[in-house]
């Protein structure tokens, strides 16, 4: 009977540098690294204490950043030396045996070498313990005197032994029978958690482990989850209502974080009219039938929603509930923001959405303009993400989902119907709309772009995706084949009879930029434009808009090349330092990550504190797919933001720094702040199957 041979898989974390490579040419890398991965999988499963006698173990690869080169030894050409690169200190390993200690104290402290006792991280040399004594040696309750000393000799002989001398005192200490470090599953450290990678504020870079751990395992399919993110909580408890407020509105209803047109004032009695005659909307009089003024717009964002429903009548309460918190919107381009503070509490019907600004103020001379309404246009190539929930992929791509999108003056949420653009080709006039089934940003090329997201390397590719299914006004583009009993979009209601543009077992993928907008029902659309709306309802004024933002954007045109400005939050897409009279992002000057991370470890201090967390997630999933179970309305004026920190490696052009200043509290995180969680393959039954095909249009 053939012996078994076992695949140890590694735990999250890695300090690996892969640019640190051998210079020599006479250096050839051995691939696979056979003997480095049969030694070390058999001397750490002896040191937990998990060997089974007659197995064979391999570890299924090396840690992320390190790779095995060979050399042929100068007197003797056909025996090999072989040396492991990728210490942090770019020094090399000659041997399994000495790669071991570091090798297991990274695996145990989530990727970090801060403390490690090995003797390279030690600048020390000499003879290393037996394998068969490390495992109490190198442990982390073993190394608690003198594992992390790197300056003198250790007195208790974990510093890798300097000397003869220092090893064969040790000797007595290894030999004492230690317990396993785990019992039945091993405690892992979550990505959200794992401090080897880090943002510039010091907050565990979820999405740059995530990647990491992607390649080392090959296909991953996650979750995302930072708990030691105040930034990220904040959003859980707030983004779950907002999401249920969406879906139970219509569409025509400005959200938070949305651009709208509005006025400050109305005359009694008076509405807005199109003048027959110059087509400049004006104020009329109801009563006395006549034409008063014409109306001075302005642009601003909308800091809080109707709290109270959207009906005619009296209202129950004043317009601070009834109505919407709208705040003047400030130049991207100055650092005087104080226009934010002219908010203004308007009726909903004071407002029109800011893609029909040419339709509004095309009659009206550019003099006469209010300086917002500039303002608002050079922000209109700006993208953001919202409420980015799931990582997965297989090397070396990577999608993550996410459950929002601001792009330009308004934000879209899955279960929106949208206009989409024709195509550059073919086509000149808007006739189709999309479903949103999910919203993806892709993330390309992982395996040719820097480890590092601080360096100047070369950076990995993002992309920004909508999926969902499509429809269109136009018979002939169609099928009898694809009909089927599904109604078209609720919102598309006395619009022009819709198509399906293909099979109900496909869904179409657009690129962010060729959505118009949302499609907003036929009735309001009557009632703003005084005529029958078609969907090519400011199409035109929406693509001069994005020209103007490229144009005239600060952070657009002095980045060579780029078209569009992602921000991490809507607050940096459009640089507010101010949302709802509350500072925001880098301008909050009671901004303390630090703090906050330290307050969080006494918070998961309490029993029931990671309950509590997952339940908090949990309550997003509903929100994953157009038909959803309903929750309870939360009465949540807060702006929801995006919590990525990286989606820019991506979405972000801001770098991040591997560094960690909180090496201090390092080690109080690690042993409070563990999460449990099976780092292998998914079974048969976890496994997803793709139920439609994606069609890219």
């Amino acid at each position: 009977m053939s012996t078994r041979r076992i695949v140890v898989p590694l735990r999250p974390g890695s300090d690996g540098d892969a640019t640190h490579k051998p210079t020599s040419p006479s250096y050839s890398e051995v691939n696979p690294p056979t003997i480095y991965l049969e030694r070390l999988a058999a001397q750490w499963m002896q040191a937990r204490g998990e060997a089974v006698p007659g197995m064979i173990y391999i570890l299924e690869r090396l840690p992320a950043g390190y790779a095995l080169f060979q050399r042929p030894r100068p007197k003797d050409q056909k025996i090999y030396d072989k040396y492991l690169y990728g210490h942090p200190q770019h020094k090399p390993f000659d041997s399994p045996n000495r790669f071991f200690p570091h090798f297991q104290y990274i695996m145990e402290n989530g990727g970090s070498s801060l403390g490690c006792p090995c003797t390279v991280c030690n600048t020390k040399g000499g003879v290393l313990p037996k394998t068969g004594l490390t495992s109490g040696f190198f442990s982390k309750g073993g190394s608690s005197k003198g594992g992390s000393s790197k300056g003198g000799s250790s007195k208790g002989g974990s510093s890798g032994a300097s000397s003869r001398t220092s090893t064969q005192k040790a000797a007595p200490v290894a030999t004492a029978p230690v317990a396993p470090q785990f019992k039945g599953r091993p405690k892992m450290i979550g990505t959200g958690m794992d401090t080897s990678r880090v943002d510039e504020e010091g907050t565990p870079d979820v999405y740059r482990n995530l990647i990491d751990k992607l390649k080392r395992h090959g296909t991953l399919d996650e979750a995302i989850m930072e708990p030691m993110s105040l930034d990220w909580r904040a959003e859980q408890e707030i983004l779950p209502g907002v999401l249920s407020k969406i879906k139970k509105e219509p569409q025509w209803v400005p959200r938070a974080g949305d651009i709208v047109l509005y006025v400050r004032e109305m005359p009694y009695n008076a509405t807005l009219v199109r003048h027959p005659t110059t087509g400049v909307y004006v104020f009329y009089d109801r009563h006395q039938k006549t034409i008063l003024d014409v109306p001075r717009w302005e642009a601003g964002l909308v800091g809080q929603t109707p709290a109270e429903a959207l009906q005619e009548g009296e209202k129950d309460f004043s317009v601070s509930y009834s109505g919407v918190r709208v705040e003047p919107l400030p130049s991207p381009n100055n650092p005087d923001k104080s226009l934010s503070k002219r908010y203004k509490y308007v009726p909903v019907h004071y407002t029109r959405p800011f893609n029909l600004w040419k339709e509004y103020l095309e009659q009206v001379p550019q003099d006469n303009w209010h300086p917002t309404i500039k303002n608002a246009l050079t922000v209109m190539s700006t993208m953001s993400l919202v409420g980015k929930h799931r990582f997965h992929g297989t090397w070396p791509e990577a999608q993550i989902r996410c459950h929002g999108i601001y792009i330009g003056s308004e934000m879209l949420a899955i279960g929106d119907t949208v206009r989409l653009l024709p195509k550059a080709h073919g086509e000149s006039v808007c006739t189709d709309v999309l479903v949103i089934k999910s919203i993806r940003l892709k993330i390309l090329n992982l395996d040719k772009a820097s480890t590092n997201d601080y360096d100047e390397g070369r950076p990995y590719n993002s992309e920004a995706w909508i999926y969902g299914a499509a429809y269109t006004t136009e018979p002939s583009r169609s099928s009898k084949e694809w009909l089927t009993d599904t109604k078209p979009p609720k919102s598309a209601q006395n619009y022009p009879d819709m198509y399906p543009l293909h099979p109900p077992n496909k869904e179409i993928a657009v690129p962010f930029s060729r959505v118009l907008g949302r499609l907003f029902e036929h009735d309001a659309m009557l009632l703003w434009l005084n005529s029958a709306p078609s969907l090519d309802e400011g199409r035109e004024g929406l693509l001069e808009a994005r020209a103007f933002g490229r144009a005239h954007d600060n952070r657009i045109t002095q980045s060579f090349g780029a078209t569009w400005y992602w921000g991490d939050t809507r607050s940096e897409a459009l640089d507010l330092h101010t949302i709802n009279g509350l500072e925001v992002g880098k301008s909050d000057t009671e901004r303390d990550p630090g703090a906050w991370r330290k307050k969080i470890k006494v918070m998961d201090g309490q029993p029931n504190a990671q309950v509590k967390l997952d339940a908090g997630h949990k309550s997003l999933r509903n929100f994953m797919a157009p038909a959803t179970s309903k929750l309870p309305v939360r009465r949540q004026n807060l702006l929801p933001s995006s919590s990525d920190s990286s989606s820019g490696g991506s979405s972000r052009s801001g770098r991040k720094r591997e560094a960690n200043d909180e090496s201090r509290n390092e080690e109080e995180i690690r042993e409070q702040m563990r999460i449990i969680e099976d780092d292998g393959q998914p079974s048969m039954s976890q496994k997803k199957k793709a139920k439609v095909m994606v069609v890219i249009d």
